[in-house]
């Protein structure tokens, strides 16, 4: 009877000592913040730029809308909207933001 007590002790002293084991935390907490990097999606600023012809209309492209749309879905928001507009010659470039649904 003896021998089983020192075992148990023995074994509740070693499952102590390693989970208190830094290396074990460290691995622990890296992994958990993959994880977390993982999931987070991208902030980047949603910048498009386009050529006008010179046009008198300075609406964006269907292309350009649509890859602000898809963003802006990626991000979790329903729509895509233009923020500001600046104009080179035949180039224009615009930011473009997001926000939740007309309803």
């Amino acid at each position: 009877m003896r021998q089983v007590v020192f075992k148990i002790i023995y074994i509740m002293a070693a499952v102590a000592v390693l989970s208190g084991c830094p290396s074990q935390q460290v691995t622990r907490n890296a992994g958990e913040a993959a994880v977390l990097q993982a999931t987070v999606p991208s902030m980047a600023p949603m910048k498009y730029s386009w050529n006008t012809n010179y046009s008198a209309m300075l609406s964006p492209p269907l292309d350009i809308r649509e890859k602000a749309l898809a963003a802006c879905t990626q991000r979790g928001f329903d729509r895509a909207f233009m923020q500001s507009i600046a104009i080179d010659e035949d180039q224009a470039m615009a930011y473009f933001s997001c926000r939740g649904s007309d309803q």
